[in-house]
């Protein structure tokens, strides 16, 4: 999102077209046999892997998306790519997740194991999250870069963020870990800039709404 004004100007640039990347990483821990929540197992699991034992798709991310999804994301393709090369190798979802050893698969004998399929899948997620934001922010001006939501709490996402980021000219800010999944104390901080803003605060009549486009503000004034 463009956010030149927190409580009054706030434009949709791109949003996810299937699975959201915290979706895909809780999606692809249970294909290698991870518990649930997916992504710090995947975050753990990757340690030890190589992020570029596979090249995994890019979604959204060819000249040809470019028109129509520049800033869109998509993590449906590959979350099948990596379900495919899993079941086409001889790897054992629930075994080496979290280990260096190597395992039998496409490249050999000695092939990518489970961690180097949980390496390359987040550098993937990675690569399309931080490359599309910094475009952003290059295309409409914008020096500082802000990120939100769960899957910001992965560590691999956090530094590619910071180191690409310093390289284009661009500051980051990130939440801290305790406040990237509490979707209750980013509800209560805008609301509390609208408040501060003259805002009327809403009374406990007022009902969710779970298709409201998240460009818009609904407050409700009647009384109870």
């Amino acid at each position: 999102m463009l956010v030149r004004d927190l409580t009054t100007d706030v434009e949709l640039l791109g949003e996810t077209m299937d699975d959201a990347a915290g979706e895909a990483f809780d999606k692809i821990a249970r294909i290698l046999g991870l518990p649930y929540p997916g992504g710090p197992e995947i975050d753990r699991a990757a340690a030890v892997g190589d992020p570029n034992a596979i090249r995994f798709p890019r979604g959204l991310s060819r000249a040809s998306d470019m028109a129509e999804h520049r800033y869109d994301f998509s993590f449906s393709g590959l979350k099948t790519a990596v379900a495919r090369w899993v079941e086409q190798s001889s790897l054992t979802p629930s075994e080496g997740a979290g280990e260096a050893s190597q395992e039998t698969g496409p490249a050999g004998p000695a092939g990518p194991s489970a961690a180097d399929v949980a390496a390359s899948f987040r550098e993937a997620v990675v690569d399309v999250l931080v490359t599309k934001a910094l475009d952003a922010c290059a295309r409409h001006g914008v020096p500082r870069l802000l990120l939100g939501g769960g899957v910001v709490a992965n560590r691999r996402l956090r530094e590619v963020a910071l180191d690409r980021a310093e390289a284009a000219g661009v500051t980051v800010r990130i939440p801290p870990l305790s406040l990237c999944t509490d979707n209750g104390a980013m509800i209560a901080a805008l609301a509390a800039q609208l408040i501060s803003s003259g805002r009327r605060p809403s009374t406990l009549a007022f009902g969710a709404d779970s298709t409201l486009p998240v460009t818009e503000i609904q407050i409700s004034e009647e009384a109870p």
